[in-house]
């Protein structure tokens, strides 16, 4: 008499599989949202060093004296230094230049709280 396997998982080794999928989920999710957090912060700072140093550029090429703030007609020519021209906040702030020769020269919509501005 001929006898038949039937190769198939248990029910106790699926759920064995899914619990520890979950727990590498719980443990990698957290991770990730933060690395990811910590990176759109990096690069709303990178744009701001760029736009901080295009107004430092913008005012040396045109003899601004310190203290000016550019007028919105000259805000074009400022992010005419800025590779690409006005870069744009990955998580969707708006940056606005301030005074020649103030820190910061430029800072994004997003809160403070959230460390989108030029470091002291």
């Amino acid at each position: 008499m001929l006898k038949f396997y039937q190769k198939a998982f248990t029910i106790i080794e699926i759920m064995v599989v899914l619990a520890v999928a979950a727990i590498l989920l719980a443990v990698a999710l957290p991770n990730f949202l933060k690395s990811s957090k910590i990176s759109t912060k990096t690069i709303c700072i990178n744009n701001l060093k760029h736009i901080d140093a295009a107004v430092d550029q913008w005012a040396t090429d045109y003899n601004i004296p310190p203290g000016t703030l550019p007028a919105d007609s000259q805000e074009d020519a400022v992010y005419g230094y800025v590779k690409g021209g006005k870069p744009k906040c990955p998580s969707g702030g708006e940056y606005t230049i301030h005074a020649v020769g103030s820190k910061p020269q430029a800072s994004c919509g997003r809160e403070e709280s959230e460390g989108h501005k030029l470091p002291e």
